[in-house]
């Protein structure tokens, strides 16, 4: 029915409105931003939004639950053309996709080829496609740039994830494969690693990284933070990266909530950028 009136609006030259979404990805709200599209956002997971997208905070937008759990009958009453998830709500996925098409902007495959998918899938559902296309090859450019930025600076990183006071290092998990795959820079630990292991001093000493990049999921998710002195401790003073003030705290909402989206990997490239 919506489909037929629209052609009826058009055919009779009467404006008709965008289409509209609701997004429960950041780094898909943040492609909507970038194209200039707004006011295609209908709702979102309020509580949980990063601070680069506190716009979107407002009483303009609806909440559409939280990050795990949509408000189904909410996202009914707004009758959208379209939903984006991230796997968060994948197993909403079905009952989700009885209401509008969905788009799930999570990364699935080689993460360069799977982003561009998403991003221009975005696109098209906000009409913005040839935009979108326009965006991701200039944000393809710099990726390119900064990976010959990391390579030359020949400086190695380890990458942990803080939760609830333990510190995990992984160079395979969706944050190590950025800062290694996507932004360039070199493991310290070139080891397979199926899962992550605890970033111990002696492991620290071991693989000696130049670099050590922190996501704080307590401090993205509302809960304790880490302690910032943790790695300050006499037993961290012989690592390389703790010696030259090399421990980067990364921007918790940014990196553990949101990501893959136009600007979320912009803002990462950058962090990651800085450090070297």
């Amino acid at each position: 029915m919506k489909k037929l009136w629209m052609a009826v609006a058009l055919t009779l030259g009467v404006a008709v409105a965008g289409p509209k979404g609701v997004v429960m990805d950041f780094g898909a709200l943040d492609t909507i931003e970038a194209l200039g599209a707004e006011a295609s956002v209908l709702a979102l997971p309020k509580a949980n939004t990063p601070e680069y997208l506190a716009k979107f905070n407002t009483d303009s937008y609806a909440s559409s639950g939280t990050m795990k759990e949509p408000d189904m009958e909410l996202i009914r009453e707004k009758s959208p053309d379209f939903i984006v998830i991230s796997g968060r709500q994948g197993a909403f996925l079905e009952e989700l996709s009885e209401i509008a098409p969905v788009i799930n902007f999570s990364v699935e495959g080689e993460y360069l080829t799977s982003t561009k998918q998403n991003i221009l899938a975005v696109g098209k559902a906000v009409e913005k496609e040839p935009e979108a296309l326009e965006a991701w090859n200039l944000l393809e450019e710099k990726i390119k740039k900064a990976q010959e930025t990391a390579r030359a600076s020949g400086k190695s990183a380890v990458v942990i994830l803080h939760n609830d006071g333990k510190f995990w290092a992984s160079n395979s998990n969706g944050y190590a494969n950025f800062i290694h795959n996507v932004a360039g820079v070199k493991k310290a630990d070139t080891d397979a690693q199926e899962k992550g292991l605890s970033a111990t001093s002696a492991y620290l000493e071991l693989k000696n990284p130049d670099l050590i990049f922190i996501v704080d999921r307590s401090a993205a998710i509302g809960q304790t933070p880490m302690d910032p002195q943790h790695f300050t401790q006499d037993e961290f003073t012989a690592v390389n990266a703790v010696k030259d003030g090399k421990v980067i705290y990364l921007t918790p909402k940014l990196w553990y909530l949101s990501g893959q989206g136009l600007q979320s990997i912009e803002r990462q490239l950058d962090e990651v950028l800085d450090a070297l």
